[in-house]
């Protein structure tokens, strides 16, 4: 029985503590882990250290990133070398036929819509931590939406047209699903901002 804390260990007269629930996870962590208490508590403080020093904010934000990783992976994702995805786009979307090309986004962009819809208890988060997070090196990509619509905004100058047109109707796609449609937008190389509103919103 923990006495409404844990104490870790004692340095000059500081103490570390944890809440006697967490005590108690953490011990049934270690007794099934084969681990003393003792040893899981370093080991995970020494991991803690390790990610202050790769320059995250928080242990959150690394459990949130590795969540949506891991989301990605669950939904179909994979990933590539970014030249040579943009290359193989841009070879197939010149010579191919444009208009069902960008369809097949569109397509695409509904089915992961549909995905979130079941799988997050609010989807357009769900879909914005994901896109976010995969966008990394990206100059710029907010999703700014709400229960009324909002815009997407992405910026980068390493982005051919056919990616920044392909990525539009995706997200489209996506929107479209989720209950929003397009109201206006504008797509150029490496630069797309996409204005949405639920359906039937006048205005």
């Amino acid at each position: 029985m923990f006495l409404g804390f844990l104490v870790v260990w004692m340095v000059k007269r500081k103490m570390l503590a944890v809440d006697e629930r967490l005590a108690e996870q953490l011990a049934k962590v270690a007794r099934d882990r084969g681990q003393t208490l003792y040893s899981l508590v370093n080991e995970i403080l020494e991991q803690a250290l390790k990610v202050y020093e790769m320059g995250l904010s928080s242990l959150k934000q690394l459990v949130n990133e590795r969540c949506v990783v891991e989301a990605a992976r669950g939904a179909g994702f994979v990933l590539t070398v970014k030249t040579l995805w943009f290359d193989a786009l841009e070879r197939a979307f010149n010579a191919g036929d444009q208009r069902s090309i960008l369809e097949r986004w569109r397509e695409t962009g509904e089915w992961y819509g549909k995905y979130f819809l079941v799988k997050e208890e609010n989807p357009v988060v769900g879909l914005r931590d994901l896109m976010c997070n995969l966008m990394w090196g990206t100059s710029e990509f907010a999703m700014d939406v709400d229960e009324k619509g909002g815009e997407i905004r992405c910026l980068d100058a390493s982005f051919p047209s056919s990616y920044t047109e392909l990525l539009s109707a995706f997200l489209e796609g996506a929107m479209e699903a989720l209950g929003y449609e397009c109201t206006d937008k504008d797509v150029s190389k490496g630069a797309m901002r996409v204005k949405i509103r639920v359906k039937g919103e006048g205005g």
